[in-house]
């Protein structure tokens, strides 16, 4: 199915919650912020949060620094 991720346009199987997506693409839930349809997503809704046709994901990496 399609998504938009980061603004472009991704084909993922269906079913997926936003846990796996960040899994396939190799990111630690605890090191990102999640926007579903303009929509932040808590960390612990991450395995609860089912991804579908046409939804609009942001991923946002956390950066250390000073």
């Amino acid at each position: 199915m399609k998504i938009i991720l980061n603004g472009e346009e991704k084909v993922i199987s269906e079913g997926k919650n936003i846990l796996q997506l960040l899994e396939e693409f190799k990111l630690s839930p605890m090191m990102v912020a999640v926007e579903l349809n303009e929509k932040i997503i808590k960390r612990e809704y991450f395995s609860s949060t089912e991804i579908k046709k046409d939804d609009k994901i942001e991923i946002v990496r956390m950066m250390g620094g000073g």
